[in-house]
């Protein structure tokens, strides 16, 4: 069985070189090519965020754009912003507002969004069931423990019909207004998520961790919808930093239209491009 409040995450921080090109300065210390005046962008990321940081530099746009991009993949949600804020890395791709925002406020990190740049829907995933309405009294589901995806856990099931959340909640099991079916939550670290789809009739998922581990829309029982969402993912770096032309080339790249048409077929429409603005 799983324990609840499972917080031990493994971080592998795999560093990967892909070659692109650019000039400005960033958060942290850039390498510099004399020769074909180049800029190194460092940008840290989480799964599929690395992955389309790949495709930007493979497919030739960044080279286009004056910049090469040097990702650092992550396996958790902590250390791409402490990376970031400690100046290892000058960017980041894999976080959504409430996360940036509740981050900065328990660190004291300055880290600022440059750009909306996907949408990871978060759904409800069984393998024992293929609807909402087969969810039996006294089920108990799965959910995130870090409290800005808590709450949206919380959100979404409300959102489905299957219990009512307080005003003003924060992100915590003691949020629920009414629970008809008297379920059972069961909080976890977000990567250990995906092992206890096996054990439980239902859980919500995080698509960081859903997609390596096979789950597909086929088993998605209920998800968020991209309209009015503010759990877009950004990009992000320090404060200060934004306007810097190195930052500003990757963020044009990264919203291409050719990149959020690789972002919309790759990933099967379960992640969606987006631009603009953090909300």
């Amino acid at each position: 069985m799983l324990k609840t409040r499972i917080f031990a995450v493994g971080i592998a921080a795999t560093t990967i070189a892909l070659i692109a090109t650019g000039c400005a300065t960033t958060s942290s210390p850039v390498s510099t090519n004399a020769v074909k005046n180049i800029t190194t962008v460092k940008v840290g990321a989480t799964f599929p965020a690395d992955e389309v940081l790949k495709y930007v530099a493979s497919s030739g746009q960044a080279k286009k754009a004056g910049i090469e991009i040097q990702v650092t993949s992550f396996t958790d949600y902590t250390t791409p912003n402490s990376a970031l804020q400690d100046g290892s890395i000058d960017a980041n791709l894999y976080q959504h507002l409430p996360f940036l925002t509740n981050f900065n406020k328990a660190n004291g990190t300055d880290i600022v969004p440059v750009g909306k740049v996907y949408f990871p829907a978060l759904a409800l995933y069984s393998k024992k069931i293929t609807k909402v309405s087969q969810i039996k009294n006294g089920d108990t589901i799965s959910i995130p423990s870090d409290l800005p995806n808590e709450l949206r856990s919380l959100n979404l099931l409300q959102k489905a019909g299957l219990i009512t959340v307080k005003a003003g909640a924060t992100g915590v099991i003691g949020d629920i207004a009414t629970n008809p079916k008297n379920l059972k939550f069961q909080e976890l670290d977000a990567a250990t998520l995906p092992r206890a789809i096996d054990e439980n009739v239902a859980g919500i998922v995080n698509l960081t961790y859903a997609l390596p581990a096979g789950l597909t829309g086929s088993e998605q029982i209920y998800k968020e919808s991209v309209e009015g969402t503010k759990y877009t993912n950004l990009l992000a770096t320090k404060k200060g930093h934004v306007s810097d032309p190195s930052i500003q080339a990757l963020y044009k790249v990264l919203t291409s239209p050719e990149t959020q048409a690789y972002i919309n077929k790759q990933y099967k429409g379960l992640i969606t491009s987006a631009s603009g603005p953090a909300e």
